[in-house]
């Protein structure tokens, strides 16, 4: 199976870019765009420091990857995650931070 934390380069703190406000809660988005080919982002919010988990399964509950594996600064974040080497189908990406756990389906297409 694929099972490899993110590069840096593939998460941005969006608070510093754009000098936006603290999240008050956890939250996971819908993924953008939801149905792809190659590349989606992932975007999530933490209210404050902690590890937060962000892991990929398959329609059978396996992980296929780990998108991330990082403590980070309260904020809100953007993941950019490749499926290119992976199958069409249904995955499942779940956020593991704290307490909170959520979890949303995401259609991989291929040509």
């Amino acid at each position: 199976m694929y099972n490899t934390a993110t590069a840096a380069k593939d998460i941005v703190h969006k608070n510093y870019l754009k000098n936006l406000e603290l999240p008050e809660n956890y939250r996971l988005y819908q993924n953008f765009p939801q149905s792809f080919y190659k590349v989606t982002r992932i975007a999530f919010e933490i209210p404050r420091e902690t590890n937060v988990r962000i892991v990929i399964y398959d329609v059978f509950g396996r992980d296929v990857r780990t998108l991330l594996n990082n403590e980070l600064k309260a904020g809100s974040y953007e993941i950019k995650w490749n499926a290119s080497n992976l199958d069409a189908g249904i995955y499942y990406y779940k956020i593991y931070a704290d307490e909170f756990v959520d979890s949303k389906k995401i259609l991989l297409l291929k040509n």
